[in-house]
């Protein structure tokens, strides 16, 4: 049976050999801290999960905060804009059927992943980047409320 999970803690029971217990592990800034906490040494399997859980929450007390990467410019980036990267769209039925655009994307608070694009084609590349961007800093999915935001008038439709 599956044992109940507990954040930073794990079960390692080896069959065979007499190594059971929990295993706590924490890693902040690159730097990983684990310790074991034995069933025997600690007198039982729930006593070692106290114990375990008790030196989780120490060492969450005494780590520095946890550091999202969530607006980080990565090696991954060719844009040089966090979040908003360039798109190929290519029609396999015709030769040469090939359209850009420019995508925002993004996690919203629910967990769930959020993305606008805006076609070369149709809005021009400079100002498709500038929706795009715009898009992405107000995390703003709605196409057509970003065009407001960003002034119909400077956008001419094709």
């Amino acid at each position: 049976m599956p044992e109940a999970k507990h954040k930073g803690i794990t079960r390692i029971d080896y069959e065979g050999l007499s190594t059971r217990g929990w295993m706590v592990r924490l890693t902040r800034q690159g730097k990983r801290q684990q310790r074991f906490f034995n069933d025997r040494q600690y007198g039982g399997k729930s006593k070692s999960l106290q114990a375990a859980k008790a030196c989780y929450t120490k060492l969450v007390k005494e780590s520095p905060s946890v550091q999202t990467a969530k607006g980080r410019k990565t090696h991954r980036n060719t844009t040089g804009k966090v979040g908003v990267h360039q798109v190929k769209n290519v029609d396999p039925r015709w030769k040469n059927a090939e359209s850009y655009a420019y995508c925002a994307s993004w996690i919203d608070s629910k967990g769930k992943r959020c993305k606008v694009s805006f076609a070369w084609n149709r809005y021009t590349k400079k100002h498709a980047w500038n929706l795009a961007c715009l898009a992405r800093e107000r995390e703003i999915s709605d196409r057509e409320r970003v065009i407001e935001l960003y002034g119909p008038k400077k956008i001419k439709p094709r």
